[in-house]
């Protein structure tokens, strides 16, 4: 979303923001700040993008009031490469840890000696006073956290005399922050991967053929620029091929390994890799607007918004620390009121709840998993706006399929040109294809593919098209060579007066030999007829199969194509419920009855055509998105390629996330309210809660990256 005029969006790195903390204490920072308008978290990459009027120092100088440095950034693109955590954490443990050997070097060669022990206390010192800094600033902003109560917990061990745990408590935790540190630098450099084929130069020829060459940064390339391609080189903006033919490496976007064979006139994409052969190619849209930079700010964008589950569970914690602090309070008052103990032994108990209390695994149960199964989807050429929308595919109980250019490939030929009588085939083919000179629709395409073949494509083009006049749902009309033509379906010339046994006589049962068929004619006569056919795509049946298989319980074909083209598609494909011959509308009230029907549906199309009916379903799924923005924007998921596989793949992995995330908060509930019982009953210690901690925080990071390993491999289960 762009920002308004009077506002500038800064996008910030820094460093040390690396867990719900301190995105917590920057958050609290910055908006006490009145020139600050808005915040978003990117917390895997450190990154936090600050609307603010005026200049960013004010944000920067906050930063440095809670001891972090702040890095603006000037290019979104420019993020190839993520710094893996900062050393302090470390660095403290090494440090409190090697105090911490001596202390107990000390205790074993002098036991009973006072001055055996100051070791233990150089080990709280030195491992504390960073954690306790950070506590102090939490305290002061009041957003109570992990080194709050570490503070506290560590501070009170300390007066107590248990100078050796206090110090095993500071060293295991400075363990437990470099080991979370190394596990989330995983999930950044997985992240960081999809960011690294971003094109830092290109080639740009001057002057026509045998002009003079120039290498120039890629934001610097122009639409219209001559680039020059040779193999090996990256794409560096999206492109047209003007010279030459190669294979192109487009794995960045697709997912797909295999090269893909281009020739002159094809699409080039930014970031994809040239093969074999010398390419001159057209730059058509600006490295900011290109195929690749949508797509990572896509990417970026579902990363910052948060499922509900994760709003849940952050909610969750910002309930459950305090009350946990709540009951470590009664825990030293009430029982020693009570006389059920000396009060000593009740603080060391509240002291052990304390640090059980630290919520990092709590939070972290849903982001890592999310972020994980978000960078695996996009790696696989699955583009998700979010990860709500990601959980909602793994839900759905009905999926809709458009036809043409989805289940079809949306490339038809032409098999058959019928003519009225005083008319000839290549008079019926220029006609329609002077209405249909400016459409993309493949039908048009066809059409103007075969007048070119048959030689009358130059007379097409060169006929004046004007008044083109779109008939909803029935086809298209224009003046061509001053009178009216129209081009579409039955429908549409039965809407004009022409008569059935006029149109059966022409089409003698055409309808049902081809499975489309364009009527070409005036308002009063016809001209002729043209028959195509659609190709289905190899791997529908496959796919419809696979999500059969998933328990995806409803499959409908919806399509505005005739009876025969519909059955035809259908049967191949393996669905039973097709419907045919709607209009945009009929195709909205479809999907309405759907979701009504079944709770939650996806209505999979080209993702422009289709675009009301995606966003009326739970879930809207684009196919072939790579090469049209459009779709990108409309849909909820895009699949940068045009395998239906990746259909059921998205299923799965959102199925998979879903279970990982519900694994994730069970876990760490269960051994917080485990460790919570053992506390209060004195079987805990300090030492043992800070291992929990640690342990359970890891449990959720490490379960969560499980997602980044294996591809699900068409339908195959994560």
């Amino acid at each position: 979303m762009r920002a308004p005029d009077d506002i500038t969006r800064t996008r910030i790195y820094v460093p040390a923001m690396d867990c719900p903390d301190e995105e917590k204490e920057i958050r609290v920072a910055l908006s006490r700040l009145p020139s600050v308008e808005s915040l978003t978290f990117h917390l895997f990459s450190r990154q936090v993008e600050v609307d603010h009027r005026g200049e960013v120092e004010p944000v920067i100088d906050a930063l440095r009031r809670i001891g972090m440095e702040g890095h603006p950034l000037n290019d979104a693109l420019r993020r190839a490469a993520v710094p893996s955590s900062e050393k302090g954490p470390r660095n403290t443990f090494l440090l409190s840890g090697a105090t911490l050997l001596i202390g107990a070097g000390s205790q074993f060669l002098f036991p009973g000696e006072s001055l055996a022990r100051l070791p233990f206390l150089a080990s709280i010192l030195l491992g504390g006073a960073p954690v306790a800094m950070r506590g102090f600033r939490e305290i002061r902003n009041r957003s109570l956290g992990m080194n709050a109560l570490m503070t506290i917990s560590i501070g009170g061990a300390t007066l107590l005399g248990d100078w050796a745990e206090a110090a095993v408590v500071v060293t295991l935790f400075a363990l437990a922050n470099t080991l979370e540190a190394r596990s989330l630098d995983r999930a950044r450099r997985a992240t960081a991967d999809l960011f690294a084929s971003s094109p830092e130069r290109a080639v740009v020829r001057v002057g026509g053929p045998g002009g003079e060459e120039r290498i120039v940064p890629a934001e610097e390339v122009q639409p219209g620029d001559t680039l020059v391609l040779r193999p090996g080189e990256r794409v560096p903006v999206d492109a047209v091929i003007r010279r030459g033919a190669s294979d192109l490496n487009e794995s960045v976007l697709t997912g797909e390994s295999v090269p893909v064979e281009k020739e002159e006139g094809e699409e080039l994409f930014a970031g994809t890799v040239n093969g074999r052969g010398l390419l001159i190619a057209e730059a058509t849209r600006p490295l900011s607007e290109s195929t690749y930079a949508r797509i990572l700010r896509r990417v970026e964008e579902a990363q910052a918004e948060k499922a509900p589950v994760q709003t849940f569970m952050e909610r969750f914690a910002a309930a459950y620390t305090p009350s946990v602090l709540a009951m470590a309070v009664l825990v030293v008052a009430v029982p020693s009121l009570l006389g059920r103990g000396p009060a000593l032994v009740w603080a060391y108990r509240a002291l052990v709840m304390l640090v059980i209390a630290c919520p990092c695994a709590i939070v972290l149960a849903a982001p890592v998993v999310t972020l994980a199964a978000l960078t695996r989807a996009t790696r696989e050429g699955i583009l998700v706006k979010g990860a709500r929308h990601l959980e909602a595919m793994g839900a759905i109980r009905a999926v809709a399929f458009d036809k043409t250019g989805t289940l079809t490939r949306g490339s038809l030929r032409v098999t058959r040109v019928r003519t009225a009588d005083g008319w000839t085939e290549e008079e019926v083919l220029r006609l329609a294809g002077a209405v249909e000179a400016a459409s993309a629709h493949p039908a048009a395409v066809a059409i103007r593919r075969e007048a070119g073949r048959r030689g009358v494509a130059t007379a097409a083009r060169g006929t004046l098209a004007r008044t083109f006049e779109p008939v909803e749902g029935q086809g298209v009309a224009a003046e061509v060579e001053g009178r009216k033509i129209c081009v579409g379906n039955r429908r549409m010339f039965e809407r004009m007066g022409i008569g059935d046994d006029e149109l059966d006589r022409l089409l003698e049962n055409g309808e049902r030999a081809a499975p489309t068929v364009a009527i070409v004619g005036t308002p009063g006569a016809l001209a002729g007829a043209i028959e195509m056919e659609d190709e289905l795509r190899p791997e529908a049946a496959e796919a419809v199969r696979a999500l059969r298989d998933l328990g995806v319980a409803h499959i409908v074909l919806l399509t505005g194509d005739n009876a025969e083209a519909a059955r035809k598609a259908g049967s191949a494909a393996g669905i039973d419920d097709v419907e045919h011959g709607l209009l945009p509308d009929d195709k909205l009230a479809r999907i309405r009855d759907l979701v009504a029907s079944h709770g939650s549906a996806a209505m999979v199309g080209d993702g422009v055509n289709d675009a009301p009916a995606l966003a009326l379903a739970t879930v809207g799924v684009a196919i072939a998105a790579a090469g049209s923005p459009a779709a990108m924007e409309t849909a909820d998921v895009a699949l940068m390629t045009a395998d239906l596989r990746r259909i059921p793949s998205a299923v799965v992995l959102g199925r998979r996330m879903v279970s990982l995330v519900r694994q994730n908060v069970a876990s760490s509930l269960a051994i917080k309210a485990v460790f919570l019982a053992m506390a209060m009953a004195g079987y805990a210690s300090l030492w043992m809660a800070v291992l929990a901690d640690m342990g359970t925080t890891l449990l959720v990071i490490f379960n969560g990256l499980r997602l980044l390993r294996a591809r699900t491999g068409n339908h195959q289960r994560a």
